[in-house]
């Protein structure tokens, strides 16, 4: 066989294993499925949450009335016993269209630390009342009971529903309510019941130690140190018995609240009011007692303990100010 023959018929195998070889890479190709790929499962979307109301707070019933909206006027008691004043109220929160609609407007007065009336209003389209008065007394066990209130009165009127409660009679509470009417506010006037500090307030601090004994029981006014914001008393409890309590060696018990109830005046005025937010704190031997701040020309502070640690009596101090 001649040299160009053997060459031209390896050329013709060697093109054939070529197209072999291609036809067989366009078969593979053909017959590979492709990967599969699952289908995210679809979640199902957030559930929106509800529209919340956070309450606003304040110590002033003047800016609560500021901070209201123009057309909204607030009812407010024309009527409380002596010595009560506001001391905190809440306005809700809502969304931007709609503020107010459905909230809670909350209005609490305050005499002295034990006493209290807290006045409740909200519109008619988000509660339902009588515009009949109807007092439902305080049930034995209920938490009504437990805060020492007597009871609550409803009633509505003029597209308002109101609740009243407190630790007053109630014959208070009624009176008080059919006192309740709107009060518009008016720059610069203060709205009845909120406390104005005196103009010229007495500045001193006053070493005292004084002692009284009762049931058993010596309270001790240590001293008194009053400022424009508040006067303050340093109490000292006495070595009443304490009820027994064996803690843990690693555990640290807080202190027993000693439970001290009573009633300051001044020159035998109203009863002075117990300074809101911290005006009442104690530790295991002393409570430190902070009343609204004292006119400069105040001559006696007196007080009148009634119980202490469960304990009842009368223990009366009297605390001279003027300078000795």
């Amino acid at each position: 066989m001649q040299a160009g023959s053997i060459s031209t018929l390896w050329g013709t195998v060697l093109i054939i294993g070529l197209l072999f070889v291609a036809a067989a890479g366009c078969l593979d190709t053909v017959s590979k499925a492709p990967a599969y790929s699952p289908a995210p499962t679809p979640q199902p979307a957030a559930a929106p949450h509800p529209q919340h109301y956070h309450p606003l707070y304040t110590s002033s019933l003047y800016i609560m009335q500021k901070n209201a909206p123009p057309n909204l006027s607030f009812s407010l008691p024309a009527f409380l016993p002596e010595g009560f004043f506001f001391t905190s109220g809440s306005l809700p929160q809502g969304p931007v269209e709609n503020p107010f609609g459905s909230g809670v407007f909350e209005f609490t007065y305050s005499r002295g630390k034990d006493e209290e009336v807290l006045l409740v209003e909200q519109f008619r389209n988000s509660t339902t009342c009588s515009d009949q008065p109807v007092f439902q007394p305080a049930v034995a066990g209920s938490l009504r009971a437990a805060r020492k209130e007597t009871g609550e009165l409803t009633w509505g009127d003029s597209g308002w529903c109101y609740m009243l409660t407190g630790t007053l009679p109630r014959e208070d509470l009624e009176n008080i309510g059919a006192s309740v009417k709107p009060v518009p506010y008016r720059e610069g006037v203060m709205p009845p019941y909120e406390y104005q500090p005196p103009a010229h307030p007495l500045v001193r601090k006053i070493a005292v130690n004084g002692s009284s004994t009762s049931s058993g029981v010596t309270l001790t006014v240590k001293s008194v140190q009053c400022t424009p914001d508040a006067c303050t008393a340093m109490i000292g409890l006495g070595t009443a018995s304490l009820p027994s309590v064996s803690p843990s060696p690693v555990v640290t018990m807080p202190p027993l609240n000693p439970d001290l109830h009573a009633e300051w005046r001044v020159d035998g005025g109203r009863p002075l009011m117990t300074m809101p937010g911290g005006g009442y704190s104690y530790n295991a031997t002393s409570v430190i007692w902070k009343i609204e701040p004292l006119p400069e020309s105040s001559r006696e502070l007196t007080v009148n303990f009634s119980s202490v640690r469960g304990i009842s009596g009368q223990w009366q101090i009297s605390i001279p100010l003027q300078n000795r």
